[in-house]
């Protein structure tokens, strides 16, 4: 392990031949990433024959694309795939889910801006996508458009993925994060468009992580959050400075004292653009930061420190994307709040500051939002996405925004 802590990503060129991906990782030069142009969705094309998705155990939604795992560990993407990011060893969008490459197994996802990664069964870490900051934990600064495993690294069981960071929890609690550091959202003091692995706040026990764009959350073993990065609008809990960190490490939030911080203890948080949501052991949601949309869910628009979202619902998962928000009550009701230029709150048509069911009558267990788009996992194990669809990542086979919950397909000649 120590050697692990020392080593820079420039050791992790070394092969593996342990479950390594038979195709190898096309590996762009080093090149300065440029933003990608605004362009207007291609015309949809004819559909091929479809046919409705296979149960599903987990599914995450970033920037502008998705992924999710099978009941039969299988990791399949849809979405922009401009840098790689869905892993299938091209570059093209994919309206439907493409499998990532490989023929691994996997545990768990991640997705960021531009790059994915994901943790396999036996615990190796992979990445794949832009790794022009890093964030691929290779060496490589270009692209990687086939999962890359992680050298050097011990196993993972938790990974959340930044814009141009990630950060991983393994089996005995540690936390490493890797990639752009421009803003402490690594938990380190030595800021820098490019870092090496290192190992967040070395005498804490890690339960959880949630990557936003340029900050990151975790909550301990005995429910403690602690927050670090880019303190846009408030999003991380503190009123000064780019990092809530001490001495190199990140420090507890210094939320507001009105409410009870102090004495609260966390099972999950998500981390959004410039707010943040955590739920607590007996399920209330707490939103704090920006609000200029309504996404602390309040009733009101003004930002908030740390303030239970507006009801009396019990809530067992959360996410936050860029000015909304979408959580689960404790019976499976999907609700958002927040911005609704695309569709994101499923059925309002129209932003709204406190929390209304998504169209529909489905339950759901999980779900995940992008910049503006979720996906959710229903009782059934299957995935429905609705919002913004301008790069395929609702799955659906087109580019058209939904402003309700779309069942993920598959074309029928893919069906696993």
């Amino acid at each position: 392990m120590r050697r692990f802590l020392l080593l820079s990503l420039s050791l992790v060129v070394a092969c593996s031949t342990d479950a390594t991906p038979k195709n190898k990782p096309v590996a762009a030069p080093v090149v300065e990433e440029k933003k990608p142009a605004n362009r207007p969705p291609p015309p949809d094309e004819p559909l091929p024959p479809m046919t409705a998705a296979p149960a599903f155990s987990a599914v995450v939604a970033g920037s502008q694309h998705s992924c999710g795992i099978t009941e039969n560990a299988d990791l399949y993407c849809w979405g922009r795939n401009d840098q790689g990011q869905l892993g299938d060893s091209g570059v093209t969008d994919r309206t439907l889910p493409a499998a990532v490459g490989g023929g691994l197994k996997w545990r768990a996802v991640s997705v960021g801006g531009s790059h994915s990664c994901g943790i396999t069964t036996e615990g190796a870490a992979y990445c794949w996508g832009s790794s022009i900051a890093g964030q691929l934990g290779s060496d490589t600064l270009g692209t990687i458009a086939a999962p890359y495993r992680m050298q050097q690294a011990p196993s993972f069981v938790k990974i959340a993925s930044g814009e141009k960071h990630t950060c991983a929890i393994t089996t005995d609690g540690k936390m490493y994060c890797w990639g752009e550091n421009l803003h402490g959202e690594l938990g380190s003091s030595v800021f820098s468009k490019y870092s090496p692995v290192v190992q967040v706040a070395p005498q804490l026990t890690w339960a959880r992580v949630s990557a936003g764009p340029h900050s990151t959350c975790g909550i301990t073993i005995d429910g403690k959050l602690y927050c670090w990065g880019l303190d846009d609008g408030g999003g991380i809990g503190v009123e000064a400075g780019d990092a809530c960190q001490l001495n190199g490490e990140p420090e507890q939030c210094a939320l507001p004292l009105r409410q009870p911080v102090d004495t609260l203890r966390f099972t999950s948080v998500a981390t959004g653009v410039t707010h943040t949501c955590a739920i607590t052991g007996d399920g209330i949601l707490y939103c704090w930061g920006s609000n200029d949309r309504g996404q602390l869910g309040s009733g009101f628009r003004e930002p908030l420190g740390p303030t239970p979202v507006m009801g009396q619902q019990r809530w067992v998962a959360a996410s936050a994307g860029r000015g909304f928000t979408c959580a689960i009550t404790k019976a499976g009701v999907a609700q958002c709040w927040g911005a609704d230029d695309d569709g994101q709150l499923a059925g309002r048509a129209a932003d709204a500051t406190v929390p209304a069911p998504v169209a529909g009558s489905m339950r759901f267990t999980a779900i995940s939002s992008g910049t503006a788009h979720s996906c959710a996992l229903s009782t059934d194990h299957l995935v429905y996405c609705w919002g913004s669809n301008g790069n395929g990542q609702l799955g659906t086979g087109g580019h058209k925004r939904s402003f309700e919950p779309e069942k993920l397909m598959f074309a029928a000649e893919s069906h696993p």
